[in-house]
């Protein structure tokens, strides 16, 4: 669990001791998508990242992580549409003539592939219940930086 998501969960605050002083920092800025990433999946990166940096937990370092996860997402969005067009299961009659249905390798993978993802979701605090451990403080402004506040555009 990153460190980020374990500040915002409060974990540090009955045991502040738990905290790894020694714990690298991760370099800040957003991540670049990978090239090779199709349509869907480049889609999936700018709105992952945006909510990521809005949740102050994004670092470059997490290019990978987001690499595996959007391209997931993006053989999930895949494998529906193919069970869409061909059916997630196939009915035929084996040779005694009696009925038959055989799951469609698609739907499979679909089901694999939201299952990954569901994992990377937790992983990055995206799902409801990753969030409902999270907790957030309001930044608190003095009155030094409401008078400064004034003359800036941030």
């Amino acid at each position: 669990m990153p460190s980020a998501i374990k500040e915002l969960r409060g974990d540090y605050d009955k045991n502040p001791q738990r905290r790894n002083k020694k714990e690298p920092k991760p370099p800040d800025g957003i991540p670049k998508a990978p090239r090779y990433l199709d349509r869907l999946a480049k889609n999936e990166w700018r709105q992952t990242c945006k909510l990521l940096a809005s949740m102050n937990v994004l670092s470059s370092a997490d290019r990978s992580a987001l690499t595996f996860y959007c391209q997931t997402y993006s053989e999930w969005r895949k494998a529906i549409a193919y069970c869409e067009k061909y059916g997630a299961w196939t009915i035929g009659k084996d040779s005694n003539g009696n009925t038959t249905t055989t799951r469609n390798e698609w739907d499979r993978i679909r089901e694999r592939c939201a299952d990954s993802c569901r994992k990377w979701l937790i992983e990055f605090g995206l799902t409801p219940s990753a969030r409902t451990r999270l907790q957030v403080t309001e930044e608190t402004k003095d009155e030094f930086d409401v008078f400064l506040s004034r003359y800036t555009k941030n």
